[in-house]
């Protein structure tokens, strides 16, 4: 009996000791000379904020390591010199001088590839589609055990119908045929929502392609056959929100990741006091702030981290696929001084990249307003 309890207190004592796990940086892996030298990488494990971090490579200095309300994150900045060169290195996580984890980070070179990120014009014919509702190449992917959406019905408007990366790739041939030189897609990043999780506008992890359309290998590989036909590709992004099934939801990093009220609010759909220098406070707050739907938390992009992590989001997309441009969902209920910053960012790495939000606005001047927001 006695040694029985020993064994326990052991395992117990061990358990405490091993307790942090890392699970996610983001972003995963990173470039060597892009424009701008600053990356902040979104640390998540459990206890992680407990370590301390130690980096050694040459051109990358660890420059300040930051401790949030979650223990479970760290944000970490770094600065990337111009001399960097591609390659891996260890980021160390200790505890009291002992090495408790590692990450293996890699920068990688940049592809130089003239196809790539071309920008889209008045001459191009842009052609919109539903991936889940296009073609379905890959009957294996239909349904994925796990998710918190199984069903499969193509009667219905709500459930998924199949559809997927292969099937588009597959069906290049007859949209070039059909005169289009563009393929704007509904977001393919993981919605792993419980209903209605095909249209793709409630995120569940930013930097994974949806397992019912396929892999993130697979959509360099659809981007890529798409130019090698001479047609360009759009990513559809959402600033403005996630889906409550996301992890950065479900263990925030801080309580004001999300814009927060004291009871659900929703947002008004009424751009207007955003673009009147004259409109209420209060007004513009539930226009920006509230919520689109229940299942749609709403980004505080007046945080900083959150501001980091969606920018770098984006361009990690571009560089890694090679995309032409991005369509910026519900553009309006964005912050107004982020988007200006965002705009200018993307912008500098990428000079080609073409940039169109989506809005409905009936008048002239609200029509004047948002172009001049990223001027």
């Amino acid at each position: 009996m006695r040694k029985s309890f020993i064994l326990l207190l052991l395992a117990i004592l061990t358990i405490g000791v091993n307790a942090q796990k890392l699970e996610r940086v983001e972003p995963m892996f990173w470039w060597a000379g892009m424009h701008n030298p600053k990356l902040q990488l979104l640390v998540h494990g459990t206890d992680i904020g407990s370590l301390e971090v130690k980096i050694n490579y040459p051109g990358v200095r660890l420059a300040e390591i930051h401790k949030v309300e979650n223990p479970n994150y760290l944000f970490l900045d770094l600065e990337i010199s111009a001399e960097a060169k591609a390659g891996k290195f260890p980021i160390v996580f200790n505890k009291n001088g002992k090495k408790k984890l590692q990450y293996v980070y890699e920068l990688k070179n940049k592809e130089q590839a003239q196809s790539r990120i071309q920008g889209v014009t008045s001459k191009d014919l842009i052609y919109l589609l539903m991936p889940d509702r296009f073609a379905n190449g890959d009957r294996s992917n239909d349904i994925i055990k796990g998710m918190r959406e199984t069903k499969l019905n193509r009667d219905s408007m709500y459930y998924r119908h199949g559809g997927d990366l292969q099937g588009l790739i597959d069906k290049l041939d007859y949209l070039k045929e059909l005169g289009i030189t563009t393929i704007w897609m509904t977001p393919e990043i993981e919605n792993d929502m419980p209903m209605a999780s095909y249209h793709g506008y409630a995120a569940t992890d930013h930097y994974k392609i949806d397992p019912r359309y396929g892999t993130l290998e697979l959509y360099r590989t659809y981007v890529n056959k798409a130019h090698e036909k001479g047609l360009k590709v759009i990513k559809d992004v959402v600033h403005n929100h996630m889906g409550t099934g996301h992890w950065l939801y479900t263990d925030m990093p801080m309580k004001d990741w999300v814009n927060q009220w004291p009871a659900y609010t929703q947002t008004s759909y009424r751009d207007e006091p955003v673009m009147d220098p004259h409109s209420s406070g209060g007004d513009k707050k539930k226009m920006l702030d509230g919520w689109f739907v229940p299942t749609m938390p709403d980004f505080n992009q007046k945080n900083p981290y959150v501001q980091n992590y969606i920018t770098q989001n984006h361009i990690w997309w571009i560089e890694y696929a090679g995309i032409d441009g991005l369509r910026l969902d519900t553009y309006p209920y964005n912050e107004p001084e982020y988007m200006r910053d965002w705009a200018l960012k993307l912008k500098a790495e990428f000079p080609t990249l073409s940039i169109f939000g989506e809005t409905l606005v009936n008048s002239v001047a609200a029509q004047a307003f948002l172009p001049m927001e990223v001027q």
